[in-house]
């Protein structure tokens, strides 16, 4: 697939011949088959190259006058602004159009399961397994996209989030696979903070459900989160430690990225986005989510945020 890029509102268009995505002053286009998931993801690149527009600028400020230099950025922020907006409403039109067919491939997947399984050999049982994972493999990459392209929205509602009731809720929705897997969950006396607590649980949601998955075989998960010092007391920090398989150390920036795995899916199921969507709440609320591990001692995240918006 060849992608173009030129810095010029949101239109996206996904055919068999071609991609295009529209936002604001910047248009992204790709040639050859694309899905409609295809120009979802080329309206998110466009946005994050907006946004890149908009650091360079502010990094070259210097060399231009202070007032046209102002006028610069505050024109492209209101772009990046617009653009936001539209991506917002493109991506709760996406949602439906792209959830609707995969639940059918779902669900007619299941009843072709249920009433012709008997009929079907051991090929055809594999064929129609394999079709079922696929779909909903992909709806869960859907899912993945839209909560990291809602993170930016400008309904984020600030109140006052007990972060300690918070991981004790977000404990008991994942009891099933804290069961499963027979994890010990250890949660040290948590402060109360002024945040979005629909997105908080994104993050601890996200910071569990990694350090109960990336374990050794047999290994029963073991996971401690724990108040620590910042150094500064206008802010709370929070560090998530288990004892699973870790990973090298140079990669405590890349597993950040959106897309980056360091495992086959073979291994450990995962869309790759989890992170990315975490590091992006942090920093949405002013604070920071950094991670340190050694390869088969396990992993430390640590979360720093101000204990007021």
């Amino acid at each position: 697939m060849l992608f173009g890029i030129k810095i010029k509102r949101l239109l996206v268009f996904a055919g068999p011949i071609a991609s295009l995505a529209l936002i604001g002053e910047v248009i992204l286009f790709a040639s050859g088959p694309v899905t409609l998931l295809g120009a979802v993801l080329l309206g998110v690149l466009a946005v994050l190259a907006l946004t890149l527009v908009i650091l360079l600028l502010r990094e070259n400020a210097t060399q231009v006058p202070d007032d046209d230099a102002h006028e610069t950025i505050a024109r492209y922020a209101r772009e990046l602004e617009r653009s936001n907006q539209d991506l917002q409403v493109f991506a709760s039109a996406a949602s439906h159009d792209l959830q609707e067919p995969l639940r059918k491939i779902e669900s007619f997947g299941q009843r072709l399961h249920d009433k012709y399984d008997h009929v079907l050999d051991d090929s055809g049982r594999v064929y129609l397994s394999r079709m079922v994972d696929a779909s909903g493999r992909m709806r869960r990459l859907i899912d993945a996209l839209l909560t990291f392209a809602r993170v930016n929205d400008k309904n984020t509602q600030i109140s006052d989030v007990d972060l300690e009731a918070l991981w004790k809720s977000v404990l008991t929705d994942s009891s099933a696979c804290i069961k499963a897997s027979q994890a010990r969950i250890d949660i040290a006396s948590l402060p109360v903070i002024e945040a979005d607590e629909t997105q908080m649980r994104i993050v601890f949601d996200n910071l569990l459900s990694n350090a109960v998955k990336y374990q050794p075989a047999g290994q029963a998960p073991e996971v401690s989160v724990q108040v620590f010092d910042t150094g500064d007391a206008a802010q709370i920090g929070l560090r998530v430690r288990d004892n699973g398989i870790g990973f090298d150390p140079k990669y405590s920036d890349r597993i950040f990225e959106m897309f980056e795995r360091l495992h086959s899916r073979s291994e450990f199921e995962g869309s790759g986005i989890g992170l990315a969507t975490c590091v992006k709440i942090a920093e949405r609320h002013g604070g920071t989510l950094r991670a340190q591990s050694i390869p088969g001692q396990g992993a430390e995240f640590s979360l720093i945020l101000p204990k007021h918006q």
